[in-house]
């Protein structure tokens, strides 16, 4: 463990184990709980002040999304690797692609123009440079696609997989992005879905996905990421990371 600490948590019993995933996960994101590091449920329930079953709830989450991995001597945190990033943003483009297709063929109209209007307010605050706004829109236009496929198992592989690109962009990665351009792609995918065009918003969706791993990638000083490359080929991108 690092030589960090977490906070006690005063929590409802209703809701304790989402709250010490978000713990855990937010100190992992943060480096309070540094990579390579090893976690353990009684360590960790110590410094939350709680019992060792939300803990050993949470981490089983957090090994299933990707947080976590298992050693011989227990569980660590993952360390900041290239093939860690691509490895997660490319199965989320294939996920969300196919979640999109189902949201263009399976989605009501009010969920049609709920998923325009997010996207529309990530753009709105993306030209304002209101970064936190647009990373809260950018949450909520993905969730609701996913939602609007109609396959629970679907939808929560989603919000996994976006947890951990979510934490792998913010922990390893220092940058800004083009936050109007994705922004942007988000309209184009929604444009689709409400059209009813499944092949358009599917591949948009992964296009889209796939364009902000580049951004994610390029961004990564002295970091070794010859022989990756993405082509987006609706857009007319090709971006070598070299």
């Amino acid at each position: 463990m690092s030589a960090k600490q977490l906070r006690p948590l005063a929590a409802r019993p209703d809701n304790l184990t989402s709250m010490v995933f978000e713990e855990i996960r937010d100190s992992i994101v943060d480096a309070t709980i540094a990579p390579g590091s090893r976690v353990s449920e009684a360590s960790l329930a110590s410094q939350l002040k709680v019992s060792k079953t939300p803990v050993r709830e949470a981490l089983l989450r957090l090994r299933h999304i990707g947080l976590v991995e298992p050693t011989q001597r227990g569980l660590q945190v993952i360390s900041p690797s290239v093939k860690a990033i691509r490895d997660a943003y490319e199965f989320r483009a294939g996920i969300e692609g196919v979640a999109g297709r189902y949201a263009a063929n399976r989605a009501s109209t009010e969920e049609h123009e709920n998923i325009v209007l997010l996207a529309e307010h990530s753009l709105a605050y993306a030209e304002s440079h209101d970064a936190e706004s647009f990373r809260h829109y950018d949450r909520e236009f993905h969730s609701a696609i996913a939602a609007a496929s109609r396959n629970e198992n679907l939808r929560q592989a989603v919000q996994d997989s976006l947890v951990l690109t979510s934490a792998l962009r913010e922990r390893d990665a220092q940058t800004s992005g083009d936050s109007v351009a994705c922004a942007r792609e988000h309209v184009s995918v929604a444009e689709a879905i409400r059209a009813g065009n499944p092949e358009r918003a599917g591949s948009t969706l992964n296009e889209h996905i796939l364009h902000v791993m580049s951004l994610v990638l390029s961004s990564k000083p002295g970091v070794n990421t010859a022989g990756l490359r993405v082509n987006l080929v609706d857009t007319g991108v090709s971006t070598n990371i070299v």
